[in-house]
């Protein structure tokens, strides 16, 4: 009874004893500083081996419906090498992949199907044990143990386990080999990336400019340098608002806070600089913020064009404009205007004239035409001369604008005959204004010889039945008046007769 108790002991301390083996394998193989990737694989392989007893250990990648191979290891030689692909059907592995798990072969000739399996036909493996290997949440590949030896009495649950584990210490080593494999193609490109990015930053042929949250250059260009006068070390010793101009200023700032806030992503503005020499230079400026990875802002990276020369160009086209359309303005005016007495010509009025006719019926008061006459003009210009004459019709023209209301429309009619449209003016008004233009024109004392008008007065009431007048029509009834007046010994006003409706 004590030998039995003493072979049991001894049974279950071998048991422990290895079980520990396999966990001390187990944690150094996991901690172990493996300097690549092949010496970890040929860490594991090794360690199973000699934990499984197997002759041939191998690591394989599964991509689709291909088993590669990664890594082998055995104690002889072996007709496999890294870098052999087979198709994967033709692997005992498709059964782990088949059913996401570890599987265990003790004698493959004695199974039906495994004897005629390809592996089988040609390796002539018996045993084989292996498990998937998980990395990043997804089989990654295989951790495959076999021997051409049969396996009796076969796997046990331990070695199992232990080659599971091996699977997940793998699946480790692996994750941390990609994620530094990643690390270090990150900080290449991010190396590079700096790299390209200093140089196009210094080379660039508009100013750039890093710029701190509270404003503070912190790093500048040449092209800035030059914009704005500055060395680089002054630049980095000051703000942007030192060299803005104050007129621009407040709407920088706005849009820069406007941008810190998250209103917006980014603004651009034309804003003057301060150069060092106290000069003004004109830029478009255009910002946007860098943050973190939690979202802070970190820095405002900052394009300055210098613009100067096309403000100064947009300046002069804006000159030239101007002054083109107060030429036009000018023309306009002399294309309208009598260039003797500065009153509008004969096309400007009946232009005008036209227009008031559409339109008087909607203002429900009467439209008026005024002609008026110098009267014996011509033996005045011939008796004193064209210059005095000229000089009657401005005097003429001036006692006419100074006593007709300033909205009606005056105008030089031909030679010595003037016209006059009132507009919304009942009869009576218009015939009273005539007669104070008539007596202001017989007023006049600083001509050789005084002057007399006569004037024609002819009015469209609405609602008159005259509303639908031609302005040929209104023009000869005023026509009619003003022959009546002369008729009657001139210096006179006559009224149309209404015609028949």
């Amino acid at each position: 009874m004590m030998m039995v108790t003493e072979l049991v002991n001894h049974s279950i301390s071998d048991a422990e004893g290895l079980q520990a083996e396999r966990l001390r394998e187990l944690h150094r193989v996991l901690v172990a500083p493996h300097p690549n990737v092949e010496a970890a694989y040929a860490d594991v392989i090794a360690t199973g081996r000699h934990i499984l007893d197997m002759k041939i250990g191998m690591i394989s990648r599964i991509v689709d419906d291909r088993y590669d191979v990664l890594a082998v290891g055995s104690d002889g030689e072996i007709d496999i090498r890294a870098g052999d692909s087979f198709p994967l059907a033709n692997t005992y592995c498709a059964e782990v992949i088949a059913r996401l798990r570890s599987v265990s072969i003790d004698c493959a000739g004695d199974n039906t199907f495994l004897c005629v399996h390809p592996v089988y036909l040609r390796y002539g493996f018996e045993s084989y044990a292996a498990a998937p290997v998980w990395v990043n949440g997804r089989i990654y590949g295989t951790l495959a143990f076999v021997d051409p030896r049969k396996r009796l009495p076969g796997f046990g649950e331990g070695e199992v386990e232990f080659l599971e584990m091996m699977a997940t210490a793998l699946g480790r080593i692996l994750e941390r080999n990609i994620a530094d494999r990643d690390r270090r193609l990150a900080e290449k490109r991010l190396g590079e990336a700096a790299r390209l990015f200093g140089t196009a930053f210094d080379q660039a042929p508009i100013g750039m400019a890093l710029v701190s949250t509270d404003g503070r250059f912190l790093k500048v260009n040449r092209a800035l340098c030059r914009i704005c006068g500055y060395e680089e070390h002054e630049l980095l010793a000051i703000d942007f608002q030192n060299i803005t101009d104050p007129e621009h200023l407040q709407t920088d700032l706005s849009l820069l806070e406007a941008v810190l806030r998250g209103e917006r992503e980014d603004y651009r503005i034309e804003k003057r600089y301060i150069r060092k020499d106290g000069s003004l230079v004109w830029a478009e400026l255009s910002v946007s913020l860098v943050r973190d990875e939690d979202g802070g802002p970190l820095y405002f990276v900052s394009q300055i064009q210098n613009i100067d020369d096309q403000k100064a160009l947009l300046a002069e086209l804006e000159a030239q404009k101007a002054q083109v359309e107060d030429v036009n303005r000018r023309l306009e005016r002399l294309a309208s205007t009598d260039s003797l007495t500065g009153l509008a010509n004969r096309r400007a009025f009946m232009a005008r004239f036209e227009e008031e006719l559409a339109r008087h019926e909607a203002l429900g008061k009467s439209l008026c035409l005024v002609l008026i006459d110098i009267d014996h003009f011509k033996r005045f210009n011939d008796h004193f001369g064209h210059p005095a004459g000229d000089e009657a019709l401005r005097r003429v023209a001036e006692e006419m604008a100074n006593h007709l209301p300033t909205d009606c429309l005056l105008a030089r009619h031909g030679g010595e005959e003037f016209a006059a449209l009132l507009t919304a003016t009942e009869i009576h008004d218009a015939l009273a204004r005539a007669e104070e233009v008539r007596d202001a024109v017989a007023g006049i004392t600083d001509l050789p010889s005084p002057v007399t008008i006569s004037i024609g007065l002819a009015s469209c009431a609405p609602g008159s039945g005259h509303d639908d007048l031609s302005r040929a029509e209104l023009i000869a009834a005023a026509d009619e008046a003003l022959y009546c007046a002369k008729e009657a010994g001139r210096n006179r006003v006559e009224v149309a007769r209404r015609p028949k409706a």
